[in-house]
């Protein structure tokens, strides 16, 4: 927030209309918001994400290595959907691809892990 007020003390000369003054100013906080979530770097690489401690029993060892085993296009999709429970849309904001291209990987990369898991 303090951000977003130096930057308006600093750019009220640029300022118009006196009466646009708040929704110029959310305007510049939201931009802020969106800048320091850009620096942050919200994304983790798929090699850090590591499977819940009661994952790695069984059967759903064998399953995380097959996911580990996919291209990466489709482990992303595949990470992204079971295992961080968003939904298509999300992941399509998320990856930068069309919601149709999401389905498509989540449905190759099942038919891949069913072979893969078949060996």
């Amino acid at each position: 927030m303090q951000e977003a007020l130096c930057c308006a003390y600093e750019k009220l000369h640029t300022l118009k209309e006196a009466e646009k003054f708040r929704p110029w100013l959310l305007k510049i906080a939201s931009n802020a918001a969106y800048d320091i979530l850009r620096r942050r770097g919200r994304t983790v690489p798929l090699e850090e994400i590591e499977p819940a401690v009661s994952d790695t029993t069984g059967d759903r060892l064998g399953l995380w290595m097959a996911v580990q085993q996919l291209p990466a296009d489709y482990r992303a999709v595949v990470v992204l959907f079971y295992y961080e429970d968003l939904d298509v849309r999300e992941i399509s904001r998320i990856t930068g691809v069309p919601e149709a291209t999401v389905k498509t990987r989540l449905f190759r990369a099942r038919q891949r892990l069913k072979t893969l898991l078949a060996e």
